[in-house]
């Protein structure tokens, strides 16, 4: 599954040594920050508009790829090594 790219907008990703974060595709729903064991997941929410997951611990990150399996949005996605 290869991040979702919008039209018009640069690409934001961020990753860790396991997943890469697109924040143009996340739809804030926090099911990943939920789902994370290790905290590496924060939230952006600024007003209505700014919002998006981020990665605030990216050395905690395991690579159990639970935030991946429970994003529908596509915006986790496993890195490929």
């Amino acid at each position: 599954m290869s991040p979702v790219r919008h039209a018009g907008r640069r690409q934001r990703s961020r990753a860790t040594r396991f997943i890469s974060l697109d924040t143009h595709a996340c739809e804030a729903c926090w099911q990943c920050v939920e789902a994370c064991p290790n905290e590496v997941l924060g939230r952006v929410a600024i007003g209505r508009l700014h919002r998006h997951a981020r990665i605030t611990d990216a050395d905690a990150c395991t690579g159990c790829l639970a935030c991946v399996r429970v994003c529908e949005a596509g915006a986790l996605d496993r890195v490929d090594r």
